[in-house]
């Protein structure tokens, strides 16, 4: 199988040649590919030309047009820092008051934001030179990118002291804007559409129900209307809030290494595909090759199908090549 009739066999439910390899490896990626972070985030021609050697180097089935979750609120008008090789960020919020978004956010063409049409192109170029792997586009969440524009530490007191209707009109823009980046990849070619959600996993149970599941779904269903499946991918703890996650419609689910993987399956029980979650830090960056292709072993020999291996986030920087050419090893069954 080509890694994307692999990919997507595992999505209709069927059995594969191999379990599928999602690692996320976005700071590993520009360093294996000598890019200085600057360059990876801003340049869809390096992330792709990264990606691709990452990705023949390392089994990685996936293609992610994914680099930094500022593309969105960068287009919305907020100021974003590119250092040279980190992160891209925000010193300060958009949204100075919650009371004010609707007057300061607009909903945009991602065509017409600089880094939001990069990320397009990243896709298309993915579909045109990456022909046997799947592509999968990005975008960030309603409630993350809320906290991407108003600050997090804000947003999330927002969220528990402001009125409700006031928090859902902030939140209905963002989504808005999520759901048509979202389209607009799978029209470039994204086969899967992955959908970061990070700070929900920061918020109780009946706030997530509240102001986090609703617009998960609606972006969900846009990008299943446009012919696409989705991933949904919070970093954290998000064992309180799984049941949710299902509930969303999405095709994937991510989960963080501190989620216990074999409750997990059985309480998703089919309704999704799982995807995850040794700890990207004790086991890919500090471990060994010998336990790291264990650990991938032990995860993937929880299921019989409706599973694809990665860690719980993305891969740190400074892994060892040893060990990502083990989790390779692991899933294809070869020695070391």
């Amino acid at each position: 199988m080509t890694s994307r009739e692999r990919v997507m066999a595992v999505l209709s439910g069927k059995r594969p040649d191999r379990t599928p390899n999602f690692n996320i490896l976005m700071a590993f990626s520009a360093r294996f590919g000598g890019r200085t972070y600057r360059e990876y985030a801003s340049d869809y021609r390096a992330l792709c030309d990264c990606d691709l050697l990452c990705a023949e180097k390392f089994s990685i089935d996936l293609l992610s047009a994914i680099s930094d979750p500022m593309r969105e609120a960068e287009g919305f008008g907020a100021h974003v820092v590119m250092p040279e090789d980190d992160v891209p960020y925000s010193p300060a919020p958009l949204v100075e008051d919650l009371y004010d978004a609707p007057s300061v956010l607009k909903t945009y063409s991602p065509y017409d934001g600089k880094r939001t049409e990069d990320r397009l192109r990243a896709v298309e170029y993915f579909r045109k030179h990456g022909g046997d792997y799947a592509v999968g586009g990005w975008v960030e969440g309603a409630f993350a990118e809320c906290c991407d524009l108003r600050g997090i530490n804000d947003f999330l007191a927002d969220v528990a002291c402001e009125e409700p209707e006031t928090i859902h009109a902030m939140l209905q823009i963002a989504c808005d804007q999520a759901a048509a980046f979202a389209v607009e990849q799978v029209k470039a070619g994204a086969d899967i559409v992955g959908i970061g959600d990070a700070a929900t996993s920061l918020i109780s149970p009946d706030m997530y129900r509240e102001f986090a599941l609703p617009y998960q779904k609606k972006i969900v269903e846009a990008v299943h209307g446009a012919g696409g499946k989705t991933k949904l991918h919070i970093c954290g703890n998000t064992s309180n809030v799984l049941p949710f996650m299902v509930e969303t419609g999405t095709d994937i689910i991510d989960l963080d290494w501190m989620v216990d993987l074999a409750r997990a399956r059985d309480l998703v029980a089919g309704r999704a595909v799982i995807s995850g979650n040794y700890d990207p830090v004790a086991v890919l960056l500090q471990g060994t090759p010998q336990t790291v292709a264990q650990t991938v072993k032990e995860c993937e020999n929880l299921f019989e199908g409706g599973y694809i291996s990665s860690a719980g986030c993305e891969v740190p920087r400074d892994t060892p090549h040893e060990n990502l050419r083990a989790v390779a090893a692991a899933l294809k069954g070869e020695r070391l």
